[in-house]
């Protein structure tokens, strides 16, 4: 029945395509504007978790009742669902405590770094879930996946500076780092002979 309408299809692919694009822009915005309301104001890290989390059940409660209205998502059903499965209810259950450390970590992270550091160590949570997928039997090993998890995380290490190359480095950055790296190697008789 797929293959019946492809340019159905297509369009259908498209529009996904759009829908994961819009919600990379609107992410970043977030973690942008978050960024700029922790270095103006001195909020706790859990308050801003606590508003965000409150404004999302309110907006997400109004888009589930449009949603609802026209017959996209069924709630009594959801419902239903979670109440007659128990590893279901666990699942969603464990799911928002989860998400619930991982937002607090998350803007601790902007606070004490920016939201740049945050989205590159947020990469590692999709390696770990394709761990615990895999560990798990729920999706099968493939080797272009691996690589293309070799490239995130080896990129997450080099924008963090875990990982450092001089040659990618820019010259003046490049020389700073490494009088500031012979600084450290040297010890305070150094830095008490540097003018």
């Amino acid at each position: 029945a797929h293959g019946d309408h492809p340019a159905r299809s297509g369009t259908a692919q498209m529009f996904g395509i759009g829908l994961c694009i819009s919600a990379q822009v609107f992410q970043a915005s977030m973690l942008v504007y978050e960024e700029k309301i922790m270095s103006q104001y001195d909020v706790p890290p859990l308050r801003v978790v606590g508003m965000e989390g409150f404004f999302g059940i309110l907006i997400g409660g109004i888009v589930l009742c449009a949603l609802n209205a026209f017959s996209v998502e069924s709630t009594p059903a959801a419902i239903y669902q979670l109440t007659h499965s128990m590893p279901l209810l666990i699942a969603a259950v464990g799911s928002i405590f989860s998400i619930a450390f991982f937002n607090f970590a998350g803007v601790t992270v902007t606070q004490q770094a920016s939201a740049v550091a945050r989205s590159t160590i947020d990469v590692s949570r999709t390696i770990l879930i394709w761990a615990v997928e895999l560990a798990f039997g729920w999706n099968s090993f493939n080797v272009l996946q691996l690589m293309g998890f070799v490239v995130l995380a080896t990129g997450t290490m080099l924008y963090n500076r875990l990982i450092v190359l001089p040659m990618l480095e820019p010259r003046g950055e490049a020389e700073a780092l490494v009088i500031g790296l012979k600084k450290l190697g040297a010890g305070p008789a150094a830095k008490a002979a540097d003018p």
